[in-house]
């Protein structure tokens, strides 16, 4: 039973490095408000005799268009829905059977459907917010508009910005302007690479400890050269059984878009999994093989308190096929950082 305990905190202690959810997230947009407004792509006119700068000419090549303030006035009027939490009022700025195609390829009809999903996006994260900047607008017919914007989306306020990209098409109806297609989708460059997802983890990076009554866990975090994983060695004490021992890698997997871990332990087990979250509360179901061969798995369950404590706690937890009660939640710590002066005085007084 104790080495059943074992490979119960193995799964458990995997998924103290995985902090962040890496869904991709839902509509990227948000208002100009406090932005620089969309400039005339044409230049001011230029005589014989040089350029002509006449505050006339300046009002006339920066005051946005017909199409450009129609735009801007549906992109405002989501960005405010969005950051009041407001999913019908999100929903409401499109037409009654308008599409909505997120990021990963799942399409919503109907403002009832997009109100819905918006919804729970609202609910599970509520620190969530957008910004969006229009990159161009132009006529595509009668009562139509076509715009494109460049996208930013944070899931908390600590969290790096998500860029990405959105297409437009509004439509007209009686006296509104409305949206009838939004279809969004990523844009992969530096400010977003896999150490730029990873790098939600980096408040991880250092050493941290756990004491409970039957088991005492020790982790240490750090980046490896390349800057895409970081890497976690950990150790495992339970009363009557050897020391348990072993290393996990961090990354991005562009497949599923999701961050993933690996797992070794010294015994010879192993195991992997995804996390997903929902505001400062995580959950990962992770699932592996014994060291002899038998299949485990276990969802844990941890909510960050603060950048130096968070606790953990293990659910559906299954070894060889039989189920093993919950395990108590556990507070983990970030050990104090010794300085240099420090470690050599504790030599010291050890002499």
């Amino acid at each position: 039973m104790r080495q059943w305990i074992v490979t119960a905190l193995l799964l458990a202690a995997s998924t103290i490095c995985v902090v962040v959810a890496s869904d991709q997230p839902k509509l990227n947009t948000s208002g100009a408000t406090g932005r620089t407004p969309l400039k005339s792509a044409s230049n001011p006119s230029k005589g014989e005799g040089g350029a002509q700068t006449s505050q006339t000419s300046q009002a006339i090549a920066s005051k946005p268009t017909h199409h450009e303030h129609a735009a801007k006035q549906l992109t405002e009027a989501l960005r405010v829905a969005y950051q009041r939490g407001d999913a019908k009022a999100f929903a409401n700025t499109f037409t009654m059977d308008g599409e909505y195609l997120d990021a990963h390829g799942e399409v919503f009809h109907g403002r009832k459907r997009i109100a819905e999903d918006l919804a729970i996006l609202f609910r599970a994260s509520p620190e969530s917010t957008i910004e969006i900047e229009l990159t161009s607008t132009r006529s595509i017919g009668r009562n139509l508009i076509a715009a494109d914007a460049v996208t930013h989306f944070k899931k908390s306020p600590e969290s790096v910005a998500v860029p990405g990209k959105c297409h437009l098409i509004c439509v007209r109806e009686a006296d509104s302007w409305l949206i009838a297609s939004l279809h969004e989708s990523l844009m992969e460059d530096e400010a977003w690479s896999h150490h730029g997802r990873v790098s939600q983890l980096e408040w991880l990076v250092g050493d941290w400890i756990s004491e409970g009554q039957e088991a005492h866990v020790h982790f240490s975090c750090r980046w490896d050269e390349s800057e895409h994983f970081l890497l976690r060695d950990f150790t495992i004490e339970v009363a009557g059984t050897r020391p348990l021992s072993g290393t996990q890698r961090i990354g991005y997997d562009p497949i599923t878009q999701k961050l993933k871990f690996w797992t070794f332990d010294s015994a010879g087990g192993f195991s992997d999994g995804f996390v997903h979250g929902t505001g400062e509360t995580w959950t990962l179901k992770s699932s592996g093989v014994t060291p002899d061969g038998q299949l485990a798995r276990a969802t844990n369950i941890w909510t960050r308190i603060d950048n130096n404590r968070m606790t953990s706690e293990t659910t559906d937890h299954i070894v060889r096929g039989e189920q093993i009660h919950d395990d108590e939640k556990l507070t983990i710590v970030r050990k104090p950082h010794r300085t240099a002066e420090g470690a050599a005085a504790g030599d010291r007084r050890k002499n």
